[in-house]
């Protein structure tokens, strides 16, 4: 798995943490399935994944979709 997709991965999984939403939670505002979002924070589901699932997640984690994209410091 590359840096960028680790680091994309990473931001999902945070900001889904940080609007306090569960898997389930996210995948049913963002219009796709539970199965797929676990996929996707698991580093699995990557080759088919498109910049529309991007934004819809960005719109249901109320956030710019290039805030997945960017780099963030998270302190444990």
């Amino acid at each position: 798995m590359s840096n960028d997709y680790t680091n994309l991965v990473k931001n999902i999984k945070y900001f889904r943490l940080k609007a306090n939403m569960t898997q389930e939670q996210l995948a049913e505002k963002s219009d796709l399935s539970v199965s797929y979002i676990k996929q996707i924070e698991a580093g699995k589901e990557f080759k088919n994944i498109t910049f529309n699932t991007f934004s819809k997640i960005a719109k249901a984690l109320n956030i710019d979709v290039k805030e997945l994209f960017n780099e963030i410091e998270v302190l444990n």
